[in-house]
């Protein structure tokens, strides 16, 4: 799909007139074209506007740029804020990413971006990358330190390993990449007779959600997302087959469930939750998502980092983690800065349960 032809309202100008390449924001009415412009590119979920919309109830507002020519953008890069007026704080996730093969970032483009934010109003901005080169290039452009200085949305991915399956056409070949006890828990699951389905309305979460929160509880870990902001994600993304609610049933009754957003590349297990007494389900939900995604062209399914004992679980699908350079907090403002790390980060360090316990309990 050409570039040219996907960003709406494109202004006509004479040829004879050389227009300079810069960033620009992008409009929020123009947001569903450019979910449809970075599935044409190798961009990471992190960087979709569908994904980051729905923090504006949480008062995280996302702004977007793209660089180069209103015809002929070449770059994009999506920015939660923190904040408001001159004491803005922002995150960058798997950002900023190329929207043309072969186009590198100059260092001229990255000061320009940086130079955007500080006029902006960002006291720094703290960005995670795949590519070490990028970060490299943040890091030249001004003042860089190699901590995270926002650690508190924890339903990102910033440093911890991702499991991620590669998969292949064939299933016999995908499944020789897996180890023998998986291989044998799923041909045992097919035999005890579950059900797999799968569903892409808010509406089936809001069902399964009861799940999600029994198994949180009994796990001791925290729903990151309120469920409306996950149902919010879930309707954004199903205009562009992005997302799907997988689920296990046994005699009628729901018993494993695991929901997936994708980009072009790689389908994300974001969330999963089983029965107690189904936990070995688990293998046959998660084989079947990463096949129906790999249909639709996800050829790499994500099961994400695997904290405690969930390692043992993932090793059985991908026995090599994948491991991303550290978060970059990039300074913008000395002083407010200084004011950030010296007083407010170690109070906010220390708040952050209870930020997190308010957050993942906001309804709309």
């Amino acid at each position: 799909m050409s570039l040219v032809v996907s960003v709406p309202e494109i202004s006509v100008r004479s040829a004879a007139v050389a227009i300079p390449a810069t960033w620009f924001e992008v409009r929020r009415e123009d947001l569903a074209v450019w979910n449809d412009v970075l599935l044409d590119t190798e961009t990471s979920l992190y960087q979709y506007p569908f994904w980051n919309e729905p923090y504006r109830p949480l008062l995280v507002t996302p702004r977007y740029l793209a660089w180069g020519t209103q015809d002929r953008p070449q770059a994009f890069v999506s920015i939660l804020t923190v904040g408001f007026g001159p004491a803005k704080i922002g995150l960058v996730f798997r950002g900023p990413t190329r929207l043309q093969a072969g186009f590198q970032f100059s260092q001229a483009a990255i000061e320009e971006l940086l130079a955007w934010a500080r006029e902006a109003g960002y006291v720094f901005i703290r960005f995670t990358h795949s590519d070490e080169q990028v970060l490299e290039q943040l890091a030249s452009a001004g003042h860089a330190e190699k901590f995270d200085a926002f650690p508190y949305f924890l339903d990102y991915p910033v440093q911890s390993p991702d499991y991620i399956v590669e998969q292949f056409d064939c299933d016999e070949a995908t499944l020789a990449s897996f180890d023998r006890e998986a291989r044998r828990k799923l041909r045992r699951a097919s035999e005890a007779g579950y059900e797999f389905r799968a569903e892409e309305s808010p509406e089936a979460l809001a069902r399964a959600w009861p799940l999600y929160q029994d198994c949180a509880r009994r796990k001791h870990f925290r729903l990151e997302r309120p469920l409306s902001v996950y149902q919010e994600a879930m309707r954004l993304a199903k205009a562009h087959g992005c997302v799907r609610l997988y689920s296990v049933y046994l005699d009628g009754k729901m018993v494993g469930s695991s929901l997936v957003f994708r980009d072009r590349t790689t389908a994300h297990s974001l969330l999963a939750a089983f029965d107690c007494e189904h936990r070995h389900s688990a293998v046959f939900l998660h084989w079947h998502g990463m096949r129906d995604m790999y249909r639709l062209e996800a050829r790499r399914y994500n099961l994400g980092p695997a904290p405690g004992s969930l390692a043992r679980f993932k090793q059985q699908f991908c026995e090599h983690p994948v491991s991303y350079p550290g978060a970059l907090t990039v300074v913008l403002k000395e002083g407010w800065f200084r004011v950030w790390q010296r007083a407010i980060f170690p109070a906010a360090r220390g708040l952050r349960p209870t930020l997190r316990r308010i957050v993942s309990n906001v309804k709309r």
